[in-house]
């Protein structure tokens, strides 16, 4: 995934991805827990047929382990164009 505006931070365990969401990438400054932005992404993946969970400011994706490569790219695809309609 290429770097987006507001991803700080992406961890990733086997299949299992958490990415940060922060208000200024420079010094990894994180949203005020109002403005529910994780919450915020996640409803707009949920617009394009991407369910994600958020915690807070972090984005966990766990795809199924059936997932194909084609699949995993539209899901990125998804992920990327929901992040940037937030900025």
């Amino acid at each position: 995934m290429k770097k987006e505006a507001l991803v700080g931070d992406i961890r990733q365990c086997g299949f299992m991805v958490g990415i940060e969401l922060v208000k200024d990438t420079k010094i990894k400054k994180p949203f005020p827990p109002t403005e529910r932005m994780g919450y915020q992404v996640a409803k707009e993946c949920e617009k394009r047929g991407l369910l994600i969970r958020p915690i807070g400011n972090v984005l966990v994706l766990l795809p199924p382990l059936s997932v194909t490569t084609k699949e995993l790219k539209e899901m990125v695809k998804t992920l990327q164009r929901s992040i940037r309609e937030m900025y």
